[in-house]
């Protein structure tokens, strides 16, 4: 492949060259960073953790001391609100016009009856009784969203604050963080986060106050915010990210599967503190009622060896067993979490930022390279495609196309707007390298090939013919390694780090490879210019039958294949599917994707154990599922989120793994060639009406 190459593109082999090694400096540089940014922080919702203790009878410090020697570093502490805090016992709030009418009733006494008789109840405002602490609490939340001058402390038999709102208006407001469980949480070694829920309105002044109460914490906070919005969210976002960065706060960005789960602002604010940003993993109560320990365990230990996820948010399990100890069975639980990741060389602590990566000068240069190295695949494989459909281009065209791109990319990465371009290539990239290592490797993709191996004698040796299929299989996926690693090169910027941006053509790289291989193979089985003829009038052939099933089954599978490409995609096919990759992923030090290690790779084997016996009537099929092997594995690097080691691990397990489920489709073709060789011939037709329509 590569000396017939190197023949008709030495410049541009040359450019392919320096691509890859411009790639392997810079993953060489971003496993640096990740081989460092081991520090896992668990915390703990503190309203659910507290009602747990609240329901068991156990007193929150304690609760924590415990919590802590399982592996917790922090508490996620939720602004206080009329709700909550009345919840919690430490203030009681009326509507005025409830007041007025126990006052009519007789039932109203103290501080409320004293107001209600001097007629200084309002019926549209709310009214709140409690400590004068607690009070003060209140009263300044509200003074950041609506202004100082719409509350006002009362003084009857006892204070009470009056705010110029309606309470089912209020009552969900966040109005800051309790200094005491802050407090709480320090004494036993816990640094506390905040869960913020965004403000309906904001006096002005009323962020800077806001933050200002915050800064009173004494520590780095990390912002988790609630609910579907930011802070600020929408026309506020700016200020927030400023206030943000001047505090040094971090914004806790939660990761999510689906676009309605994200919550609103969440790419905007986090572009305006980078690198501030910690990922974070966390299981809602409806999705721990159907997952065990075990299984929510897995989740978030998968979260943050796979995805770059630093803060493992966790809830408790409020609903076990009757008989079973609550705190016992969640405190190791927890500590399940814990002990799996510091087997695995991480630490619990204190999440922090990961490291930007790339802002130095030879960075530009190298990125540069690595996109030459992309532009200059794309131009070899497409004038071998055009090649193999019997239409050449002319090289100069080639090269000029690969010139124009360097300029572009030149430009691009000069003007410090490379990101939509960098993802241009690596689409690019991944596109390139599976079509070409498969129109170069895979058996009859390319006329002359399957000529020169029709004329070959011998039937081939069983051991002769598995050699054949294992080291094509590894063939193949070294070329598609390579634009893999381009891909990953390319990618290797903070935002595709921390997922903020993704992969762009996720599902046209996984479409378009398979699609050429089975074009290219019936190029090359047909003579020269007929492909499109041959084409036509078989598409204007009446649909039979079988065919008609054959293309809505092929349909349906191909449409759950991209469902399930990306980072979001449909569910799992199977319970039995689910416990495979739960078992796989214990066993090994990165799960293998399934498509790559069952489907595609066992395939490719199949593909060279079909050429090499010559039942050549199949390949075509055999190496469309093939394929799928291919694009999975780039794919796999163009997750940027997941550590490179990890990508690495998965991509060898998936190929040994597919070698071995290969190997022993292989022996069945050749322990089963006496049923479908005949007159000695594999693959022949038994007649004219069993030929393939391509024939």
């Amino acid at each position: 492949m590569f000396r017939l190459l190197w023949r008709r593109y030495p410049l541009l082999i040359l450019c392919v060259a320096a691509g890859v090694f411009a790639s392997l400096v810079i993953l060489r540089q971003r496993f640096a960073v990740e081989r460092v940014y081991r520090t896992v922080e668990i915390t703990i919702d503190g309203d659910d953790w507290a009602t747990l203790a609240r329901r068991n009878g156990m007193d929150r410090d304690g609760l924590y001391a415990e919590l802590y020697q399982r592996g917790v570093r922090s508490v996620t502490l939720y602004g206080a609100s009329l709700r909550r805090l009345a919840d919690a016992g430490q203030v009681t709030f009326m509507a005025g016009a409830d007041v007025l009418n126990a006052a009519r009733t007789g039932s109203l006494g103290g501080s409320l009856a004293d107001l209600a008789r001097a007629g200084r109840i309002n019926p549209n405002d709310t009214y709140v009784l409690g400590a004068p602490s607690a009070l003060r609490v209140v009263q300044a939340g509200f003074a950041i969203q609506i202004g100082a001058s719409h509350t006002t402390l009362l003084q009857g038999s006892g204070p009470v604050l009056q705010i110029e709102a309606r309470g089912r208006d209020i009552e969900d407001t966040t109005l800051g963080v309790l200094p005491a469980e802050v407090h709480a949480a320090r004494a036993n070694h816990l640094s506390a986060e905040v869960r913020v829920r965004n403000f309906r309105e904001v006096a002005p002044g009323g962020l800077d106050t806001f933050f200002a109460n915050l800064r009173l914490t004494g520590q780095a906070l990390t912002l988790i915010f609630d609910r579907d919005q930011v802070l600020g969210y929408d026309r506020l976002i700016p200020d927030v990210g400023a206030l943000m960065k001047q505090d040094g706060f971090a914004f806790g960005l939660i990761e999510s599967f689906s676009a309605k789960r994200r919550q609103k602002g969440e790419e905007a604010l986090a572009r305006l503190v980078e690198p501030r940003v910690i990922r974070v993993f966390s299981l809602t109560p409806e999705e721990l009622q159907g997952l065990s320990p075990d299984q929510a365990r897995d989740k978030f230990v998968l979260a943050a060896r796979e995805r770059n996820v630093r803060i493992l948010y966790i809830r408790p399990f409020l609903n076990t067993n009757a008989g079973v100890d609550e705190i016992g069975a969640n405190l190791d639980y927890v500590g399940s979490i814990a002990g799996d990741l510091t087997r695995a060389g991480y630490r619990m602590g204190k999440a922090t930022p990961l490291r930007p990566i790339g802002r130095r000068t030879p960075w530009a240069a190298l990125v540069v390279l690595a996109g030459l190295g992309a532009i200059a695949a794309g131009a070899i494989t497409v004038g071998e495609v055009a090649q193999a459909f019997s239409a050449p281009l002319p090289s100069p065209w080639l090269s000029g196309g690969v010139g124009i791109g360097l300029a572009l990319t030149i430009a691009a990465v000069a003007a410090n707007h490379a990101t939509l371009w960098r993802q241009i290539l690596a689409l690019l990239a991944a596109l390139a390298f599976p079509t070409l290592s498969m129109l170069y490797l895979v058996p009859g993709a390319r006329r002359r090939e399957r000529q020169d191996t029709s004329r070959a004698g011998g039937a081939p040796s069983g051991l002769g013919v598995l050699a054949h299929s294992v080291g094509g299989l590894w063939a193949v996926s070294g070329v598609s390694v390579l634009g893999g690693l381009l891909v990953a090169a390319l990618l290797t910027e903070w935002h595709f780090m921390m997922a903020i941006r993704e992969f762009l053509g996720v599902k046209l790289a996984h479409v378009l490879p398979v699609v050429l291989i089975g074009l290219l193979i019936a190029a090359a089985a047909a003579p020269p210019g007929t492909l499109w003829p041959r084409l036509r009038a078989w598409l204007r052939q009446p649909l039979l039958l079988e065919y008609g099933i054959a293309i809505i089954v092929i349909g349906v599978l191909v449409v759950f294949a991209l469902g399930r490409t990306g980072n979001i995609g449909l569910p799992l096919l199977s319970t039995l599917e689910l416990r495979s990759r739960v078992l796989l992923q214990h066993l090994l030090v990165a799960r293998p994707r399934t498509k790559e290690f069952l489907v595609g790779h066992p395939l490719m084997m199949v593909t060279f154990a079909l050429a090499a016996l010559g039942a050549r009537r199949w390949i075509l099929p055999a190496a469309m599922i093939g394929a799928v092997g291919q694009v999975g594995l780039v794919n796999s690097f163009s997750h940027i989120h997941t550590p490179l080691t990890y990508v690495l691990f998965r991509t060898a397990y998936a190929l040994v793994l597919g070698s071995a489920i290969g190997a022993v489709l292989v022996g069945l073709l050749w322990w089963s060639r006496r049923w479908w060789e005949v007159g000695g011939r594999p693959g022949a037709p038994r007649s004219r009406a069993g030929m393939s329509p391509m024939a």
